[in-house]
């Protein structure tokens, strides 16, 4: 009985370590994998002679920017913001009531004579 609660803690040992172990790891990742992307932005915007700007959330939830600079990056996410594309709008939405209804039941009636004509033809 004492070999198996010893076995047993000694699994318990090696599960915490193994998960000590891969917390440590993936902070080394996200630590390394952090810079190669801060590298590539810097790499980006001076080889194309562009504005390029990184906004990294980490596992903590710190947020880390490229530059480090923040007005740089607000100059870059300002620029993205203003040339986002609008939702596009139904074209009914500027027509009035009456107009959309007519236009619903106009839309019907074409599709009521080719089914018709369908059938016809069948």
């Amino acid at each position: 009985m004492a070999l198996q609660t010893m076995a047993d803690e000694d699994q318990s040992k090696k599960g915490e370590d193994d998960q000590r172990k891969k917390k440590t790891n993936k902070s080394k990742s996200y630590q390394v994998r952090k810079e190669c992307i801060k590298r590539k932005s810097m790499e980006l915007a001076t080889l194309c002679d562009i504005k390029v700007c990184t906004v990294i959330t980490g596992p903590n939830g710190e947020l880390q920017t490229w530059p480090d600079n923040l007005n740089a990056c607000k100059e870059v996410l300002d620029i993205y913001s203003q040339n986002l594309k609008p939702e596009k709008k139904h074209k009914q939405e500027d027509k009035d009531l009456p107009t959309l209804v007519e236009s619903k039941l106009a839309a019907v009636n074409r599709r009521i004579c080719f089914l018709e004509n369908k059938n016809v033809a069948d």
